[in-house]
């Protein structure tokens, strides 16, 4: 969460200065390119402030009626929060969102570059009564903000990949402004953040979430629940907590969370999720709450807050009003077609194999491995993220995979070298038994893990990398950060947990949702 009060910067021409009676001076324009800044543009009869870092555009209508900075911020401010409502984001933030916005506000002289092209678009897009734009229903302010960042899309930094404006903002109202939860601790439940002496240990949030879950279990059977329910409450609980795990946190860290789970619920499983469905994962998410608030893990405030992030969030799926998550629907089938045509282009042979592949930890003793069955149709980039999932890695840095002299790389990461192919050009049936390749993890840690194709079969598994089974293994994984194998074979001497045999089912349970996790994180 964003605690201190920051200062808010607005950047305005002369012209607007004067027309509002503020006082500016220049500034480095590289200190105008944060969340905490805006710069504004007037068109017409509309005025266009928008956030810099984000591009979110706010609209404020009949600018000739401010004359003075304070009616003009109280104009904005009240625009901003109807935005805030009607974007996706839980209620419970909005607030924090504008504390963060507006604390102190300070004018300042001069647009940035990249600014102007965005104000100029926006300006484009409201002069254009032709346009995307549905002037007939008489749109609110919100409403037009809500389409014009629709209507805008936005080159990731970090992926390269272009995405429409809402999904920064919702990222940015995610990521930076956290509910937390207020355990009270004792004796028992303490042990859920300190389960040895290892700080390791502390840091590990797979082994922390499978005791929540443990413990879950236990409780559903004493109060008599069916095998049924219970198994839908656990599985529910577990890819919660796989979902926090992917997003970095821990269930107690952010209590708006569900919200999140549930209004994307669909577009990570891939699949369409019937209201049934759906329904029986929002209760299994209230009992869940129940479980937490019965260990103090959740007050009985965090329990209201939890709650109310999951009404919302189903809301939000059923929301009529708002065109963001019809568009948001569309880009997920065009994602899926695209998906399915890349699909379509894999030589056919490759599905008609079943490939057992062992994976080995290199340079770290005893031996961590991993074993499993998968079909020849899994496309290489899916095959790195199961690999990576089973050795617990988050996803916080880059990965190749090298087969000989021959490198492989996400798109986004191509170098550019004649001997580096896309990762998602490539299927594993095109190679074959005894095959070996290396996938490389953390250029600075180096992780290294060898891929050993043992043996295929003509019996074809189902095709999806998700279907993929696990066998055997041994060893928890890695620890991210810790300094590569030398820092885990330290970690190892206090945390005797590190290395032991891997529960089979309990890894395979969430395997597949850790899968779409960590592939949504570098997509």
């Amino acid at each position: 969460m964003e605690k201190e009060l920051v200062m808010v910067i607005i950047a305005v021409d002369d012209l607007l200065a004067q027309h509002l009676h503020v006082n500016t001076r220049a500034r480095f324009k590289g200190q105008l390119g944060n969340a905490q800044n805006w710069s504004v543009r007037v068109t017409g009869d509309f005025m266009i402030v928008m956030n810099n870092q984000l591009a979110l555009p706010v609209i404020v209508r009949h600018p000739q009626r401010f004359n003075d900075s304070r009616s003009f911020m109280a104009a904005f401010k009240r625009q901003f929060l109807a935005l805030l409502e009607l974007s996706p984001i839980p209620h419970a933030k909005i607030s924090l969102i504008r504390n963060a916005q507006f604390a102190t506000v300070s004018f300042e002289r001069g647009v940035n570059t990249a600014a102007a092209r965005y104000l100029q678009n926006y300006a484009d897009l409201l002069n254009d009564h032709q346009g995307t734009i549905d002037w007939s229903k008489q749109p609110s302010n919100a409403e037009l903000a809500l389409q014009l960042a629709e209507e805008t899309w936005k080159k990731d930094p970090v992926s390269g990949e272009k995405l429409p404006i809402m999904d920064f903002f919702e990222d940015y109202a995610m990521m930076n402004f956290h509910l937390p939860a207020h355990p009270d601790f004792n004796e028992h439940n303490r042990t859920y953040l300190y389960r040895s002496s290892s700080l390791n240990d502390i840091m590990n949030a797979v082994a922390v979430n499978q005791q929540f879950l443990t413990d879950y279990r236990r409780l559903l059977d004493r109060h008599g629940k069916s095998d049924q329910i219970i198994d839908r409450d656990v599985d529910v609980a577990a890819d919660y907590c796989s979902f926090c795990e992917a997003n970095g946190i821990s269930p107690l860290d952010d209590l708006a969370l569900p919200y999140y789970y549930l209004l994307h619920y669909d577009e990570r499983q891939d699949e369409n999720i019937s209201d049934t469905a759906l329904k029986g994962i929002a209760t299994g998410l209230r009992e869940f709450a129940r479980f937490m608030r019965a260990q103090q893990l959740f007050s009985d405030d965090d329990f209201s807050q939890f709650n109310q992030a999951v009404a919302q969030g189903w809301d939000a799926l059923h929301s009529q009003q708002r065109t963001y998550h019809l568009q948001q629907l569309l880009r997920r089938i065009q994602l899926q077609f695209d998906r399915q045509r890349q699909n379509v282009r894999r030589p056919l042979d490759v599905a008609r194999q079943t490939f057992r592949v062992r994976v080995e930890l290199a340079d770290y003793s005893p031996q961590m491995w991993r074993e499993f069955e998968v079909s020849g149709d899994t496309r290489l980039d899916k095959l790195c993220f199961q690999v990576l999932t089973l050795f617990n890695v988050r996803g916080n840095h880059l990965f190749d995979l090298w087969a000989g002299t021959t490198g492989y790389q996400l798109p986004l990461l191509d170098s550019g070298y004649e001997e580096t192919a896309s990762l998602t050009k490539h299927w594993l049936g095109e190679f074959k038994a005894g095959d070996q390749l290396t996938l490389n993890y953390d250029f600075g840690d180096s992780w290294k893990f060898i891929i050993r194709l043992v043996a295929t079969s003509g019996v074809p598994r189902r095709s999806n990398g998700d279907r993929a089974k696990l066998l055997a293994g041994f060893g928890r994984g890695i620890i991210e950060d810790i300094g590569g194998p030398t820092g885990l074979t330290q970690a190892a001497k206090d945390d005797l947990t590190l290395n032991q045999p891997l529960d089979i089912a309990a890894v395979q349970e969430r395997w597949g949702a850790a899968i779409t996790s960590l592939q949504r994180h570098y997509e």
